[in-house]
């Protein structure tokens, strides 16, 4: 379990108008989530699961950053535990066309993985390279790549636009198994639903929609995604509730605390 935030299953690739997500007005936010275990599959070893999720995602004056910080703690059925703690921090320019990224991943105390590095993109649309300094290594990024709050933008320009999928090639930097293609479908919440949320969280009513991705590995060539992700989102980027699927179980995540963050004074 690797992965804090983002984005089920529609096999298409979708061209994208450069100009429809600088419309997109993304909310800068600091929330709380807290994660259970949803359930597991009957040949799963897992019995409960707990833990809480840290997102902040803020503007500045040339671009985005994201910081996130998961702690999840398994219990199997042998009653033995173990604590996953993930750290993700990254930086997005306001153009999309460059992210450098953080990313460490800690088992019960010991470091599974670490990552630095950077990537940029030759033009909107364009291909480009990702370079990671710790390990070193260079991952190319084919034409049409997106980084992570781009992606959220063309997403939801889609859903605001009354499309009801998308699918375009993503590189976050959390794990050496990117870029990872990642398709979408997503529908209109009702009004009620929208009021609800906005209710619950303290905020202006905004229209939400469902959302369900897939992650495919770019090299495999199995049908199915490595992993699933379900959510609810508001047309600020905010996300309520997210259900995040692996092979061997599933994570319910519930917001219980969100925290709106000033605009940067530039």
């Amino acid at each position: 379990m690797r992965r804090g935030f983002f984005l089920f299953i529609a096999a298409l690739s979708i061209a994208t108008d450069p100009g429809v997500a600088s419309a997109v007005d993304l909310q800068p936010h600091r929330a709380v989530y807290r994660m259970v275990l949803d359930k597991a599959r009957r040949n799963s070893d897992v019995v409960s699961a707990n833990g809480v999720m840290v997102y902040r995602f803020a503007r500045v004056c040339d671009g985005w950053t994201v910081e996130n910080r998961t702690f999840l703690r398994l219990l199997y059925d042998n009653d033995t535990e173990a604590d996953t703690l993930w750290s993700f921090a990254s930086w997005e320019a306001k153009d999309g066309l460059s992210f450098r990224f953080h990313t460490r991943y800690e088992q019960d105390g010991k470091i599974i993985e670490k990552l630095d590095g950077s990537a940029s993109l030759h033009g909107r649309g364009g291909a480009g390279t990702a370079r990671l300094a710790t390990p070193e290594t260079r991952i190319a990024l084919p034409a049409g790549t997106l980084f992570p709050t781009e992606h959220l933008r063309e997403v939801v320009a889609a859903a605001e636009s009354g499309r009801h999928a998308f699918g375009r090639v993503v590189f976050d930097g959390a794990s050496l198994e990117n870029p990872y293609l990642v398709n979408a479908l997503f529908g209109p919440l009702s009004s009620g639903t929208a009021e609800a949320m906005a209710s619950a969280l303290k905020l202006p009513v905004r229209p939400a929609w469902w959302m369900r991705m897939a992650f495919f590995s770019m090299g495999a060539i199995e049908a199915e995604p490595e992993f699933e992700m379900s959510a609810q989102y508001r047309s600020d980027g905010i996300a309520d509730h997210i259900l995040q699927q692996f092979d061997a179980f599933s994570l319910d995540v519930r917001i219980k605390e969100v925290e709106l963050l000033p605009p940067p004074d530039c």
